[in-house]
């Protein structure tokens, strides 16, 4: 991406997209402490509450125990009950649903029918009248006693569910807002790399390269034979002819890149030549010690022909060789009787490992579009030609007959 203004808008907003997701998270951070406080301070008052309930429970009992001070214990037990009405109060405060206030109403309600219920028990026990105290004491004061910690204790849990409840849903708007955020930023960057030529698309390279300045033969090129090598005299015009098919030529080039068997070249080969309106096309191949040139994927040409032409020396006085040795492209100009030919380098990591040889009709070969697109296709060979080892006449039979 070139554009420095969008550039500058895509960090932007990748910024931003930052600065947004650190807010949610550490927005929701902060109110999870909260809750989680607030879930563990209402767990401890709902346990507090119900110690009170188990001491006061013990206090009234010890209103009818032998050899107790009647008077103590009612006072011990008149504070235990003061302190659970207040429990009881800061738990409906802190309750943060309508279910938790209802249950803590219920154990309200209850801790009225044990306050009446510890009067008669008083006055029973006032009145020297024990057994009736007892009787009230230990099945109907433990009973409302009993249900208001029940009430208690599901308020307690009842808001624990809700508080874990709202936990889960902090934790995952914090998961969406940094898995957004991160994928935001991870498409920026993606954007902003810059792409490889490779990378580039097919259509825009070749218009680039159409565009560009005159392709010449390279420096220092041998004096060609007829019909071969590069060209020592100015060219002849091109005769106009129809623009190249850039769309055809982008799918043979995608399709070179999809190529996985050898036998598949010859193929995408036959297109390639369509495009290029070649009368015969030929990849040679240079061997692993670099000596010799063997024509391994051929169009246009029958294998008898291709077998007397044999292979060629990479020190021979013609176009194929001197192109192979520049690593440039070569053109010969053709004649009014004979077509001309664009021979373009096939370069990889390692060097040259070939050129493709094309011969052209109708001046074709002075075409800069034609020229951009036959080194185009030279570039997309680099992907799957790599040297040979030496091979016998016979071998080279089998090979192009293949």
């Amino acid at each position: 991406m070139s554009s420095r203004t969008l550039r500058i808008l895509l960090l932007l907003t990748a910024f931003c997209a930052v600065v947004a997701g650190s807010l949610v998270v550490f927005g929701a951070e902060r109110h999870l402490t909260l809750t989680n406080t607030a879930n563990a301070g209402f767990d401890a008052q709902a346990r507090a509450v119900l110690d009170e309930m188990a001491s006061l429970r013990g206090a009234q009992q010890a209103y009818v125990a032998q050899g107790q001070g009647t008077a103590y214990w009612m006072t011990q037990a008149a504070q235990h009950l003061a302190s659970v009405d207040r429990g009881i109060a800061e738990l409906a405060n802190a309750s943060s649903s309508e279910a938790t206030r209802s249950a803590v109403q219920a154990a309200a309600g209850s801790l009225e029918q044990f306050r009446a219920l510890d009067k008669r028990a008083r006055q029973y026990v006032q009145n020297s009248q024990s057994l009736m105290a007892s009787d009230v004491i230990f099945t109907e004061s433990l009973s409302a006693l009993t249900t208001a910690g029940g009430h208690v204790g599901a308020a307690a849990e009842n808001e624990r569910a809700i508080r874990t409840a709202e936990s889960g849903g902090l934790r995952t708007r914090q998961l969406y807002a940094a898995a957004g955020a991160a994928g935001l930023l991870l498409l920026v960057v993606l954007l902003l790399v810059p792409v490889p030529e490779s990378d580039v698309d097919v259509l825009t390279a070749m218009r680039a390269l159409t565009e560009s300045a005159p392709l010449r033969p390279p420096a220092g090129a041998i004096p060609p034979k007829p019909r071969i090598g590069t060209a020592s005299e100015p060219l002849p015009a091109a005769e106009a002819r129809p623009a190249v098919n850039l769309t055809a030529a982008a799918r043979v080039c995608a399709d070179f890149a999809r190529v996985i068997n050898a036998g598949d070249v010859n193929a995408l080969l036959t297109k390639a030549a369509e495009i290029l309106d070649a009368r015969g096309v030929i990849v040679w191949v240079a061997d692993t010690p670099g000596v010799l040139l063997l024509p391994m994927f051929t169009y246009g040409y029958p294998a008898a022909v291709l077998v007397r032409l044999g292979t060629i020396s990479t020190d021979a006085n013609n176009a194929t060789a001197a192109s192979w040795r520049s690593g440039e492209l070569v053109a010969v100009a053709g004649e009014s009787d004979s077509p001309g030919a664009l021979v373009t380098p096939i370069i990889t990591a390692d060097g040259c490992v070939g050129v493709l040889a094309a011969e052209l009709r109708h001046g074709r070969e002075m075409r800069e579009d034609v020229r951009a697109l036959a080194t185009i296709f030279s570039a997309q060979l680099a992907t799957v030609v790599t040297p040979v080892a030496e091979v016998s006449q016979a071998g080279l039979v089998d090979r192009v007959a293949t």
